[in-house]
């Protein structure tokens, strides 16, 4: 047997040998070879071999081809990644770092609060009771304009608060930036933000035991009917021939008896007497008509009216205003009644006549106050129902 080995270096630098062999013939027939084919059948073995060593060694598992050196590298490099994301997880705020999270964020909130609703209300009162009076502003557009002051106030001053919260020294929670991000940080600091400014805004409510709340009230009241009542009040006393008349209401807060509408009175002061003392008292207290034909020989007369304005009263006429319930509202007042110098008189003529001689009220002049009193009453039932 013949045998041809060739051996050639690889390109990793392997060695490896080809062999060829041929089945020697009998010796009669000898084998014809020539040497052209013997080099063709040796190089294609070659070649042969060649393929087949470079399928092993690609498949060893010790050698690394370029491909799978980077199909591993990229295994390598998202097994990296998942390890280090699992390293850097951002560990649960505790519930003592919560709380203290919750108290610094309810804190300044509670300044806030106090000093927003504190703004807001004295603002607001203050405009309700002058310019909500005069412009006639409703409550709720002086409200808004209250609230106007108070967020001008909380932006200009707010720095007071942070400085003022910031020397209380209050306990640090400890927590980094990535544990505050996290959903229960965020959560406990609104909840307690939520906490604190509805406790600062509760506490700066307090201020309204301070004021009278029903100053604008009152005030926007009387406007309102001194403008019905003065249309009533300028002709009514001409009815029975008085000199003055004057229209009290009762004022349950203060148990008074106040009026804004007097004729002939100078000057637009609002007078206020006790509902209890006067004729004027007892005829609200008694829910009466009070007749008085003199006054200085009446026991509930208060002489110290006259001595204060110099004015001397002789007769009076005090008729109460009743609601429909029977409730006294009020009470109107006339003073000296004129004597006419005829049967008809003219109601001007007895305003300007000042030598007339002064005279007790009458029975038809009770009708009249009365009739007049219920109209009175009536326009208090609409200015009433229309606030």
């Amino acid at each position: 047997m013949f045998a041809l080995r060739s051996s050639s270096r690889g390109i990793l630098g392997s060695r490896f040998q080809v062999s060829t062999t041929w089945r020697r013939l009998p010796n009669h027939v000898p084998q014809q070879r020539s040497s052209s084919n013997c080099y063709r059948m040796g190089i294609t073995s070659a070649f042969k071999g060649l393929r087949r060593s470079r399928y092993a060694i690609a498949n060893s598992p010790g050698i690394l081809t370029p491909s799978r050196h980077a199909s591993k590298s990229m295994r390598a490099a998202s097994s990296g990644s998942s390890s280090a994301s699992s390293t850097s997880v951002v560990p649960l705020p505790t519930r003592e770092q919560l709380s203290i999270l919750a108290i610094r964020s309810a804190i300044p909130m509670v300044g806030f609060g106090i000093m927003d609703n504190v703004v807001m209300i004295t603002a607001g009162g203050a405009i309700d009771s002058t310019i909500g009076v005069s412009l006639g502003i409703s409550t709720m557009a002086a409200a808004g304009l209250g609230q106007c002051c108070s967020d001008v106030a909380g932006i200009t001053s707010g720095g007071i608060v942070d400085a003022a919260v910031s020397r209380l020294n209050l306990r640090h929670h400890g927590l980094s930036p990535q544990q505050l991000d996290t959903r229960v940080a965020r959560v406990c600091g609104t909840i307690g933000a939520c906490v604190g400014v509805v406790t600062g805004c509760l506490l700066g409510m307090t201020v309204l035991f301070c004021m009278d709340t029903d100053k604008a009230d009152r005030a926007r009241r009387a406007k309102e009917l001194k403008s019905i009542f003065e249309s009533v009040m300028n002709d009514g006393h001409k009815l029975v021939g008085a000199e003055r008349a004057t229209l009290f209401l009762i004022d349950e807060d203060s148990n008074e008896l106040w009026s804004q509408v007097a004729t002939g009175m100078e000057g637009e002061n609002i007078i206020k007497v006790p509902s209890t003392k006067g004729c004027v008292g007892t005829s609200v207290t008694n829910n009466i008509v009070c007749n008085v034909p003199d006054a200085y020989a009446s026991e509930d007369f208060n002489k110290e009216i006259d001595v204060s304005t110099g004015y001397r009263t002789v007769s009076i006429l005090v008729v109460p205003i009743r609601s429909e319930s029977g409730k006294v509202l009020g009470a109107i007042q006339m003073i000296n009644k004129k004597q006419q110098p005829q049967e008809g008189f003219d109601g001007d003529i007895a305003d300007n006549s000042n030598d007339a001689t002064i005279i007790p009220f009458s029975e038809n002049d009770e009708k009249v106050v009365s009739v007049l009193a219920s109209h009175v009453a009536s326009f208090i039932r609409v200015v009433e129902s229309s606030e």
